[in-house]
């Protein structure tokens, strides 16, 4: 075989050596993203420029042919993995599945089938001759079309992973901007070469192997100067999705008109359907909460709100935040939606607040009446010293002093009770509580004629103080009552229909006071004025708590009748 030389010659071998440098420098950075296909790209163009070399320096007819069905599997190969390499290195949300890759190279395949059966069919080229060009003997053949059917799927498959470099360029910070434009521009260049040759300007020389040496600079510059297989866009792009997928966080992106484009995991938890289902549709199919808020009459949208969402039919809070996703030239493209879940956090102020409530009152009943009752103590100490006659000053030294133990030991009581704000309910014998309470007072107060029905068992679920309060309600009722023959009857009844034990104490006495009425009915404490009346602050939070209700009404014809309700342990209770 002669072979011709030609200055022309040394393009396609520059572009040769070029391209094998960048496709080593891939083999060394082989773990980065993108350099696989940076690699494979690169030796499809070496092997392109050297079947050139070959195709161009053959003068037989038969040469030139086999050159070029040699280089076409190159030239099959170079659109692919530069859209490959595209998708990679722009850090696209995903790579092509692998029936998406068979439909990608199915179009370089049948190329390469028709190409090396074409003396059969004719399909690709009708004819090829020789021909001289100068003093360059070159072939020239006559396109057929299957050679513009492949040419503009190639061009397809250029366009689309140019495209993805030419959207990096204009949405990215300056580093990645400077190596998308270069990319770019070396996917143009040799492109751009190749439609001059086919459209006839350049009808001599294939400018596509021109193209391909100034790709080559390019793309050297990109990897030794600008990092291009060290610091690449994909890394950006899968920390973000990485971060945003990890995030406690629920995370919600909207375009400009509302529409949801992409969700997190935490979001599609609190959605309860896949989060596939909700893509494309309104912001206020997924959170009519938020568009209400946005509908507000104010002017202004505000950045920072709190909405109530049912997740798994239970109302949570969540702490939503929106900040708006900028483009190039400060654009607004949409809004990125963060929700937090604080029903926790509420939950435990709402404690807090409790906590600060109850502790007010105590600081208050306290002062109040220790003040009080000590101030009696030392005036009745101060007219025993005066008078001869001390046994009634005696017995009234006495029962404020018993009212000192007693207020002492609710004082306890509300210690335990308050605590950390985190209480635990347990199975308590509630019909055994009773009977215990009452027997204990039946000593305290011989000349009150206490009445109890109850069953041999009522199991409830309370706090371990509902046996405090069971007694101050108790207590309260044989304390006060001005009859000559206190009575006050206590009745026990099981589970009723709605679960529910009940213990009813009524009374022949005044009723109760106002103030004390208040206690039991709103649970605030406003003006106390003893230590009863914290006593049945004391029940009523300790009752609530335990998840069940107390309430009071007049009794027939005088006195008041005051009604508890406690779940029955086998009912399903509430969160205190």
């Amino acid at each position: 075989m002669e072979f011709q030389f030609s200055w022309y010659l040394y393009t396609p071998l520059l572009s040769a050596a070029v391209s094998l440098l960048i496709a080593g420098v891939g083999v060394y950075y082989r773990d980065c993203t993108g350099s696989r296909s940076l690699t494979f790209l690169m030796v499809a163009i070496a092997w392109w420029s050297v079947m050139s070399v070959i195709e161009l320096g053959a003068t037989d007819l038969a040469t030139k042919r086999l050159a070029l069905k040699l280089m076409y599997p190159a030239i099959g190969a170079v659109p692919v993995a530069w859209l490959l390499f595209a998708i990679q290195y722009t850090g696209q949300t995903r790579l092509p599945t692998r029936k998406e890759l068979a439909g990608i190279l199915l179009g370089p395949v049948l190329m390469i089938l028709l190409v090396w059966t074409n003396q059969y069919h004719g399909w690709f080229w009708s004819s090829m001759e020789l021909a001289f060009q100068g003093s360059l003997l070159v072939s020239v053949t006559e396109r057929g079309p299957a050679f513009w059917a492949w040419t503009a799927y190639a061009y397809v498959v250029m366009a689309v992973g140019t495209g993805l470099m030419l959207k990096l360029a204009l949405f990215s910070g300056r580093v990645y901007r400077t190596q998308a434009i270069g990319l770019s521009l070396a996917a143009l260049l040799p492109w751009g070469g190749n439609i001059l040759y086919l459209t006839g300007v350049s009808s001599v020389f294939d400018l596509t192997k021109i193209g391909f040496v100034f790709s080559g600079v390019l793309l050297g510059g990109a990897v030794f100067r600008r990092q291009l297989l060290q610091v690449i866009p994909a890394a950006r792009e899968i920390a973000r999705d990485e971060i945003v997928a990890s995030m406690k966080e629920a995370v919600i992106v909207v375009d400009e008109r509302d529409v949801v484009i992409d969700l997190n995991p935490q979001a599609k938890a609190i959605i309860g359907t896949p989060g596939a289902a909700w893509i494309g549709r309104p912001l206020e199919d997924v959170l009519p909460g938020l568009i209400e808020l946005r509908d507000s009459p104010t002017d202004d949208i505000p950045d920072r709100a709190e909405i109530t969402v049912p997740v798994n039919g239970e109302e949570r809070a969540y702490e939503v935040r929106q900040t708006p996703l900028h483009r190039g030239y400060g654009t607004v493209t949409g809004q990125l939606i963060t929700l937090t879940d604080v029903t926790e956090r509420k939950q435990r102020e709402q404690r807090i607040e409790r906590q600060r409530q109850r502790l007010e009152v105590v600081n208050r009943v306290l002062r109040h009446d220790i003040r009080n009752d000590m101030q009696v103590i030392l005036g009745t100490t101060e007219n025993l010293l005066k008078s001869q006659q001390a046994q009634p000053q005696l017995k009234r030294i006495k029962r404020k002093g018993e009212d000192i133990v007693t207020l002492s030991e609710r004082a306890r009581d509300l210690e335990r009770f308050v605590g950390d704000g985190a209480v635990e309910t347990t199975t308590v014998d509630l019909s055994a509580v009773v009977a215990d309470v009452i027997a204990d007072l039946e000593r305290t107060y011989p000349d009150v004629e206490f009445r109890v029905e109850r069953p041999d068992r009522a199991e409830v679920s309370a706090v371990d103080l509902i046996d405090s309060a069971l007694r101050n309600v108790l207590e309260n009722a044989a304390e006060h009552n001005d009859q000559s023959v206190p009575e006050v009857s206590v009745t026990v009844m099981g589970p009723t229909d709605d679960g529910d034990v009940t213990v009813t104490v009524a009374d022949n006495g005044p009723g109760l006071p106002d103030r004390e009425q208040e206690v039991i009915e709103t649970g605030t404490e406003t003006a106390l004025k003893h230590s009863n009346g914290l006593g049945l602050w004391i029940a009523y939070w300790t009752i609530t708590t335990s998840g069940g209700t107390i309430t009071f009404a007049e009794n027939t014809p005088r006195g008041s009748v005051i009604t508890i309700r406690l779940p029955s342990a086998s009912a399903e209770q509430p969160k205190p």
